[in-house]
């Protein structure tokens, strides 16, 4: 008899990750005061919300496979409290070397949030829920930066460093509502004791996954490059206020995370991969021009972003729900996801300074043509999964 699901539980894990995510727009919607506390360059900046990534883009699957050896409770817990404490780091720094260092450490905590999530869903949802529920996971990125982005100035008042100390405190009450409601369930030892790298080395000669993980990378590089700057955009070629441009972005990033939901749907009432994939990346590659050229009127510039990230969202929620099919086992699920959030990592980590240094070197008008780039080279990944599996 199939088990139930528990709605609670599963609904505790999509915040945890809505809260992980909410660091990321937090340094977004503060780089302007960031900027100007610290006397920094718009690169250098770019690097304090970069560095939220750094693990996750080099240990990735090894995480993942850590992931699999605990109970999967009290690694979520655990990485709640890392980011409750690199956010009081952070707001106790006064220069470049402490800020990277904390949102490293805030980054730490976000990996193990972001592996551990997926995978605790496995043990909560039934097999009639899950995909609607992970499709729910998958827009926890978009949820948690939209939030912080419209709620960011209002908490702030001018002041970066209120709005680490509360998400220091979300983070550690939500840790602690985990630690309550969810019941510790322990790694299945059986297959922890299996051969130590046969999974590792299964999981990455999968082409599919493999595949997989590129795209997500594709997907991750102009998602943070779009969500980074966005505000900056807005403020510094537009002349919107902080608050305004808040507000644009946090309606885009609605859109972001109504695809990802959209997505799941699809995916469960048949809707193939490959069209998803295609959707997504053409319309990544058309509205780049929309929103980056000097030409674009404001009006203009707010919908193209709105449409690139509400339809470029698609690819998330397609990729998550599709990993498991090549990753039948909790722990090559836990290494499958350990890929997905290294590429994602990767991308969070490079793409916000690949459109820095492409905008001080060619300026914003050169940033469609990064973005048609991407958009074919995700097409290809599509034509792949077209003709191997239909």
């Amino acid at each position: 008899m199939e088990h139930k699901t528990e709605w609670r539980q599963a609904s505790l894990i999509i915040l945890s990750g809505i809260i992980g995510a909410a660091q990321i727009g937090k340094a977004a919607i503060a780089v302007p005061l960031i900027q100007a506390d610290l006397q920094l360059t718009l690169f250098a900046v770019s690097w304090i919300v970069s560095a939220y990534a750094i693990l996750g883009a080099f240990g990735g699957m090894a995480a993942g496979f850590v992931v699999s050896l605990f109970a999967i409770r009290r690694v979520l817990v655990g990485g709640l409290l890392l980011i409750a404490l690199g956010n009081v780091w952070g707001a106790t720094s006064f220069g470049m070397a402490g800020m990277l260092a904390s949102r490293a450490l805030e980054g730490v905590g976000f990996l193990l949030v972001a592996i551990s999530g997926p995978t605790l869903i496995r043990t909560v949802a039934n097999d009639r829920d899950r995909p609607l529920i992970l499709g729910l996971w998958s827009a926890y990125i978009p949820v948690g930066a939209a939030i912080m982005m419209l709620a960011g100035p209002l908490i702030m008042q001018g002041d970066w460093r209120v709005l680490w100390f509360f998400n220091a405190a979300i983070s550690a009450i939500a840790a602690l509502l985990v630690q309550r409601i969810i019941p510790l369930a322990p790694p299945t030892r059986r297959e922890a004791d299996q051969a130590l790298f046969s999974d590792v080395v299964a999981v990455l000669r999968r082409k599919e996954l493999r595949l997989l993980a590129l795209a997500f990378l594709l997907y991750a590089i102009q998602y943070f490059a779009l969500a980074t700057f966005l505000p900056i955009l807005l403020t510094d070629r537009l002349g919107f206020s902080l608050a305004q441009a808040g507000m644009i972005s946090a309606l885009a990033l609605t859109m972001n995370a109504a695809g990802n939901v959209i997505a799941g749907l699809s995916l469960k009432h048949g809707i193939s991969l490959f069209a998803i994939m295609t959707a997504a990346f053409a319309t990544v590659g058309i509205s780049g021009f929309g929103i980056f050229l000097d030409i674009s009127p404001t009006l203009l510039v707010a919908v193209a972003s709105g449409i690139c990230l509400g339809v470029a969202a698609l690819l998330p929620a397609a990729i998550i729900s599709t990993v498991p099919q090549y990753a039948p086992t909790q722990r090559k699920l836990a290494l499958g996801m350990g890929m997905i959030q290294q590429s994602s990592g990767f991308g969070q980590m490079i793409g916000p300074a690949l459109i820095a240094f492409w905008v001080e070197r060619y300026s914003w008008n050169g940033v469609p043509y990064m973005f048609a780039a991407i958009a074919l080279t995700g097409f290809l990944i599509a034509l792949f999964f077209h003709r191997r599996h239909g």
